[in-house]
Formats: structure tokens, C-alpha cells, sequence
């Protein structure tokens, strides 16, 4: 707890650091591409676990579109404040480790499951030997994905971002406890009290092209 908390105060400084613009150096850093150099720096990855960064780019109806494969879970802070506090990547891949184990229970397999997302708002999700069509709509004004039929829910509701070959699916705790509910009690279960200890998180997986 103490490493994690000294981890914690080490994330906060860094953070403020980059805000000023100075690196570790005391060396004025004047762009983003310098900002991530500082931030990497600490060995804490820290860009990657913030939401806003991932929310960063445009994301449009059209780079939805394709079929996309799971590759693996995904642990984001929805702020740097709430970042700071946990421990940054201690936290996160500790989580995503946890995740990722639910995740195949609940019949995600790295390489195999797929997404399919049309240019007709028709979509496909493949788990293992089931499958289930629906369709989607997406916000971009909100970075909202909609979808409806899969999975045997009415709806499921996900904060998407596209990056390159990547696509980032992040869920409220209660949205992705759903999820887990529908495929596996079990899974739905050890969720719920990995959940109950954490707040200002989104969880969900990467999806890749």
C-alpha cells in the first residue's frame, strides 16, 4: 500500500509537471510529442489510461465500419485526478489483468471474438459458437455507440474511439455488469465486487483491425 501510495504522489507531480509544460529536467516542453516523452518517462504509460486522451481524435461513423477482432481488456481513469489517486498503472494493469480473466469466462477469446459493424447500421458480435445480429448508432457528438439486439440485450450502451487499427469499447461499471449478467452469473458476480472497490473508471476492451 505504501509503494502505491508513494507511486500515487510520484504520478501527481509528473502530472502537474506536464501540465506546466516542464519535464522532469526542468527543460520547457512545448508540445504534446514532448508532454508523452516526460509522462513515459515515469515508466507509468500514463496517456494511454486517460479517457480524454483516448477521446482525443475523430472519430467518425465511416472508421467504425469493418470487422474487428478482441484483443485484449482495457482499464481507462476518467480524469487525472482520479488517475493520481489509485496509482495510475499499478492500478489499471492490475485491473485489466482481473478483467481480462472475466472477459474469457464470459467467452471473449483473444484473436477469434468479432465485431462487425456495417455502413447500414447492421451489426454482428461472435462469441465462441454464438452469435448474435442487431444494429448500432453512433454519437459523435458524445463519442456514444448504441447498440441494440446483441448479446440478448435490449440496448448496451459504450464509449467508443477509433485509433488507427484499434477500436477502445469502455463501459460504465453498471453497463458492463449487464453484460457479465447475461453471459455468466459467475463472472457478473466477481465483477460486481472488483467494481464496488473503484470509482471514476471505465472498463471495457480493445478491438483491432
Amino acid at each position: 500500500m505504501n509503494k502505491i501510495r508513494s507511486f500515487a504522489a510520484i504520478v501527481a507531480a509528473n502530472l502537474t509537471l506536464a501540465s506546466c509544460g516542464l519535464g522532469t529536467t526542468g527543460t520547457t516542453t512545448t508540445n504534446t510529442n514532448n508532454q508523452t516523452a516526460v509522462l513515459q518517462q515515469t515508466g507509468a504509460g500514463l496517456l494511454g489510461t486517460l479517457l480524454g486522451t483516448l477521446l482525443g481524435n475523430t472519430t467518425t461513423q465511416q472508421s467504425l465500419v469493418g470487422t474487428w477482432t478482441y484483443y485484449g481488456p482495457k482499464v481507462v481513469f476518467e480524469s487525472e485526478n482520479i488517475l493520481s489517486q489509485l496509482g495510475g498503472q499499478v492500478v489499471s494493469s492490475n485491473l485489466e489483468a482481473k478483467l481480462g480473466t472475466q472477459l474469457q469466462k464470459m467467452g471473449f477469446t483473444a484473436g477469434k471474438s468479432k465485431l462487425v459493424l456495417n455502413t447500414d447500421n447492421s451489426c454482428s458480435l461472435a462469441l465462441g459458437t454464438k452469435s448474435w445480429p442487431g444494429t448500432y448508432v453512433y454519437d459523435a457528438g458524445t463519442n456514444k455507440m448504441t447498440l441494440t439486439g446483441v448479446l440478448g440485450l435490449a440496448q448496451l450502451n459504450c464509449t467508443v474511439s477509433v485509433q488507427g487499427n484499434q477500436l477502445f469499447m469502455l463501459f460504465e461499471a453498471d453497463k458492463l455488469l449487464s453484460v457479465a449478467t447475461s453471459l455468466s452469473s459467475k463472472s457478473a458476480s466477481t465483477l460486481s465486487s472488483l467494481l464496488s472497490s473503484y470509482s471514476g473508471l471505465k472498463l471495457g476492451w480493445v478491438m483491432t483491425r
